[in-house]
C-alpha cells in the first residue's frame, strides 16, 4: 500500500487545485507500493520552491507533479515551453511550468548520485492544470504550438487515466524499474533513516569480531525506512506538537530536521530551536547545518539562516545568547544572574525562577514578548517543575514564557474552510522522555503544562493529518538488551518492594515499545517483553557477547582498575578514545566515582577529559561549557552532562550510590539516563555491592534478558500517558 505525507496544511484558496491533484495522485498510487509527498523539503537556489507532489515508485522511479491552478483564460499563448499570461501569476507575466519542474527533477536525481544502485533510477516530470481540461486545451487557439510540455489535465484525474498519463510522460533521467533492493535504497534515500551524518571518529579495524570491526559493521548496516520519523521531521504543524519518545528514538535528530525544514520552507520566519544541556551545542548546531545542506542542495548553511533559525541554550550567558535572556533583552528587561537565583546548584529551578520572574515583570509593564513564528524545546522534561511557587498562573513557567513569545498563527480564509474559529494557535513543538528526567518527575504533558488552556483546539489532529502528539516506540540508537535493562532498573520492576514508577496499562506499556501479558490491576504477574521490530539495533545479530554486563568489586580502587583494564581492550580493538567510549558516575557522590575513575585513567597513561574543561587530563575548569570529547581522550563524567550525548562503549560506576538511595526516583533516572547513553555495550559496576538487594536486583534484571517478569504493584509514580492528545 502507497503512502503519503502532506508535509503542512492547505490553507490558502490557490492551493485548492493543488489539494485535488495530490488527492487524485493518492487515489492512483493507493494499490501500488509508492511513496509520496505534498511538498517535499527540498528548496534551493535552483529550485526555489520545494515540489508541489513528489512521488517514488519502484516501477516509475521518481516522479515530479508541478501544479499551475490556472483557468484556460489566463493564457495568452504557449511556445514551446513558455506560457504568456493574460495576467500575473505570482507577479509573473510568463512562466516556464516545465523548466521549473525538470529542474527540481535533476536536483533530486544529483542527491541520489553516489549511492549504491541507485545511478540509474529513472525520473519524469509533468505538469498539471486541474482547472484545464483536455479537450479545452487542444481547442485552445494556440494549440500549433503547444505539444512540449508534458500535462495532466483535470479531465485526467481519475486513477486509470493519471497512471496512463504518467507512462506515457516521456523519461528525463533514463532508468530501469527497481529490483526490491534498490527500491528499499531509494526510499532511504528520501528518509531520515538513510541521512543521518556519521559519528565524526570512525574505529580502526583490527580483526574479524573485534569492537571496531563490529562498530563499523552496525554503522555499514541499512536502517529501514520509518514513516513516523517522516512524518514528524517533515511536516510543519499549523499549531502545537507534542512528541513524545524513548530513549534513542531520534528525537534531537528529528527536531533538528524539523526546524531546518521549517526554515526553508518559511525563511521569512523567526525560529527558535530551544534545549537545555550546553553540551548539546556542538551536537544540534551540527545537526541543523547537515539537513539545511541536504534538503537545499548545498545551497544554505547554519550560517547562512542563523539570523532566523536560531539554536539557543535554554537560559543562556554573556557570551552565548540563549532563549531567556533573549527574550529578556527583547522586551527591555534586565535578565536576571544565576547569583540573583534562589535554588542553589538546581539550574532548572533557576532557570524557571527566571522565566517566572521575566513573566511577572513584561506583565506589569504590558512589554510585549512576542518574538518567534516557532519554537521547537528539546529535552522537554528538564524544563518543568514540582515546586507550587514558579507555577505561573497554574501553568509550567518556561513553557508558558515559550507560548507568550510566539506570534499566533494567521488564521487564513480558505474556499473550503468554513468551521467555527478555534483558540489562536502558536507553533510551541516540545519532544520528552520523562524516564529522563533528572531534576523533577512531573511529566510534561499538556495538562501539566497549560493547565486548562485550551492550546490545541478540538481534535486530535490538524487538518491534512498531522497529529498533535506523536508518541514514538522504536529505539534505534540503544540495543534492546540495554534499554529493557535500563527501563527495568530505571523503573525498579524487579526490586523485592516492587516497582518504583512506570506505566500500569497495557497500552501505554505498547506505546514504548513492549508486548505485555497479564493486566497490572490483578494479583497474577505481568510478562513484558519488547519485540526486536521495535529495537532494531542490529549489534545483537552479529556477536555473541552480551551487551549488557555487571561487576562488583570489593572497593572503588579495584573498580577503577577494572575500568582501566576494560578500555585498554577496547583500545586495542581500535575503538576511538572520543566519541566512541564514555564513562558515567551516577549516585550522591558522582563527582568523587568521578575523580576516582580520572584518577585511574591518568596513571595508566589513557588522556581523559570532563566535560567543560579547557584541556584534557583536568578535573574541570569549566571554561569550556560547551564542550563535550576531546579529541583522543576519554569523557568521563557524571550523567547531568552526559544526556543527549552518547557512545559505542559506556561504562557506568558508582552503582553502589545507586543502592544506597534505590527507592529515590530521582536516583533511578540518572542510571536510566546514564545506561541509554549506550549505542552498543553497557558496562554496569559498582563497589561494596554484595550481596545486597540492590545487587540482586541488578543480576536479576540482567539475566531476564528482552523478558520481564514481575508482581503488578501500584509505583509511587505513574506515568501513564493521560493526555488528552495522546
Amino acid at each position: 500500500m502507497a503512502e503519503f505525507l502532506q508535509t503542512e496544511a492547505f490553507k490558502f484558496a490557490g492551493e485548492q487545485g493543488e489539494q485535488r491533484v495530490f488527492e487524485a495522485v493518492k487515489a492512483a498510487f493507493q494499490d501500488r507500493e509508492a511513496l509520496g509527498w505534498w511538498r517535499y523539503p527540498l528548496v534551493s537556489e535552483t529550485t526555489v520552491r520545494e515540489p508541489d507532489i513528489l512521488v517514488i515508485d519502484p516501477e516509475l522511479g521518481v516522479i515530479v507533479i508541478e501544479v499551475k491552478s490556472l483557468p484556460l483564460s489566463d493564457l495568452a499563448g504557449v511556445s514551446g515551453y513558455r506560457w504568456q499570461l493574460n495576467r500575473p501569476y505570482f507577479g509573473k507575466t510568463e512562466i516556464n511550468p516545465y523548466e521549473q519542474v525538470k529542474a527540481q527533477l535533476q536536483v533530486i536525481m544529483r542527491t541520489l548520485r553516489g549511492r549504491p544502485g541507485l545511478d540509474r533510477v529513472p525520473g519524469r516530470v509533468i505538469v498539471a492544470t486541474p482547472l484545464i481540461t483536455r479537450d479545452e486545451w487542444d481547442d485552445a487557439p494556440f494549440n500549433t504550438l503547444i505539444g512540449d510540455t508534458p500535462l495532466l489535465h483535470g479531465d485526467q484525474l481519475t486513477p486509470a487515466r493519471l497512471m496512463k498519463a504518467l507512462e506515457r510522460t516521456p523519461l528525463v533521467a533514463q532508468g530501469q524499474p527497481l529490483d526490491e533492493a534498490q527500491w528499499a535504497a531509494l526510499q532511504r534515500a528520501f528518509g531520515t533513516s538513510g541521512n543521518i551524518p556519521k559519528p565524526k571518529e570512525e574505529p580502526v579495524v583490527t580483526a574479524p569480531q573485534s569492537r571496531s570491526a563490529l562498530v563499523q559493521a552496525v554503522r555499514a548496516a541499512e536502517r529501514p525506512l520509518d514513516l513516523q520519523q517522516e512524518r514528524i521531521a517533515k511536516t510543519v504543524p499549523p499549531g502545537p506538537q507534542r512528541i513524545r519518545g524513548l530513549a534513542g528514538s531520534g528525537k534531537t535528530v528529528l527536531l533538528a530536521q524539523k526546524a531546518a525544514n521549517m526554515h526553508l520552507k518559511h525563511p521569512d520566519w523567526d525560529i527558535a530551536l530551544v534545549f537545555f544541556s550546553r553540551s548539546l551545542y556542538d551536537q544540534i548546531t551540527g545537526q541543523v547545518d547537515h539537513w539545511l545542506r541536504l534538503h537545499s542542495g548545498g545551497d544554505t548553511r547554519l550560517a547562512d539562516a542563523k539570523h532566523k533559525l536560531r539554536i539557543l541554550h535554554a537560559w543562556g550567558s554573556r557570551d552565548q545568547p540563549g532563549f531567556y535572556r533573549v527574550l529578556a533583552d527583547h522586551a527591555d528587561i534586565r535578565p536576571l544572574t544565576v547569583a540573583e537565583t534562589p535554588y542553589g546548584h538546581q539550574a532548572a529551578k533557576n532557570l524557571i525562577y527566571c522565566a517566572h520572574d521575566l513573566l511577572h515583570k513584561a506583565e506589569e509593564r504590558q512589554a510585549s514578548l512576542e518574538f518567534f513564528d516557532a519554537i521547537l524545546i528539546d529535552e522537554g522534561q528538564d524544563l518543568v517543575t514540582e515546586a507550587p511557587e514558579l507555577r505561573y498562573a497554574e501553568r509550567q513557567a518556561f513553557y508558558w514564557l515559550a507560548h507568550r513569545a510566539l506570534r499566533p498563527v494567521p488564521a487564513e480564509p480558505t474556499l473550503f474552510d468554513v468551521d467555527a474559529p478555534g483558540p489562536a494557535l502558536k507553533r510551541l513543538i516540545w519532544a520528552y522522555d520523562e524516564a529522563q528526567s533528572l531534576d523533577s518527575l512531573m511529566i510534561p504533558n499538556t495538562r501539566t503544562l497549560f493547565g486548562d488552556s485550551d492550546v490545541f483546539g478540538p481534535g486530535a489532529t490538524y487538518k491534512g493529518g498531522i497529529g498533535k502528539s506523536e508518541v514514538m516506540r522504536v529505539s534505534y540508537r540503544t540495543p534492546g538488551p540495554i534499554l529493557v535493562a535500563a527501563h527495568a532498573l530505571g523503573m525498579g520492576l524487579l526490586r523485592a518492594g516492587g516497582m518504583l514508577s512506570g506505566p500500569t496499562r497495557k497500552e501505554d506499556w505498547d506505546r514504548l515499545g513492549y508486548d505485555v501479558q497479564g493486566r497490572f490491576n490483578s494479583k497474577e504477574p505481568v510478562t513484558l517483553h519488547r519485540p526486536a521490530v521495535n529495537s532494531p539495533h542490529p549489534l545483537q545479530a552479529l556477536t555473541g557477547e552480551p551487551l549488557v554486563t555487571f561487576e562488583s568489586h570489593a572497593t572503588r580502587e579495584a573498580e577503577v582498575a577494572a575500568l582501566v583494564r576494560h578500555i585498554q581492550r577496547d583500545l586495542r580493538e581500535g575503538l576511538a578514545p572520543s566519541r566512541q567510549i564514555l564513562v558515567v558516575a551516577v549516585g550522591r557522590w558522582a563527582v568523587d566515582v568521578q575523580g576516582a575513575a580520572a584518577g585511574a585513567l591518568r596513571r595508566a597513561g589513557i588522556p581523559y577529559y570532563v566535560p567543560a574543561a579547557s584541556g584534557t587530563n583536568r578535573q574541570g575548569d569549566n571554561k569550556e561549557p560547551n564542550r563535550f570529547w576531546h579529541d583522543g581522550a576519554v569523557t568521563v563524567t557524571t550523567v547531568h552532562r552526559a544526556k543527549g550525548n552518547e557512545a559505542d562503549v559506556v561504562y557506568v560506576l558508582g552503582l553502589d550510590q545507586v543502592g544506597l538511595d534505590e527507592q529515590d526516583l530521582a536516583v533511578r533516572n540518572q542510571l536510566f539516563t546514564a545506561m541509554s547513553r549506550s549505542r552498543g555495550w553497557l558496562h554496569l559496576s559498582g563497589a561494596g555491592m554484595a550481596g545486597t538487594p540492590f545487587e540482586q536486583e541488578v543480576r536479576s534484571v540482567l539475566a531476564s534478558g528482552d523478558t520481564l517478569r514481575f508482581m503488578p504493584h501500584v509505583p509511587r509514580r505513574r506515568t501513564d500517558d493521560e493526555d488528552l492528545y495522546a
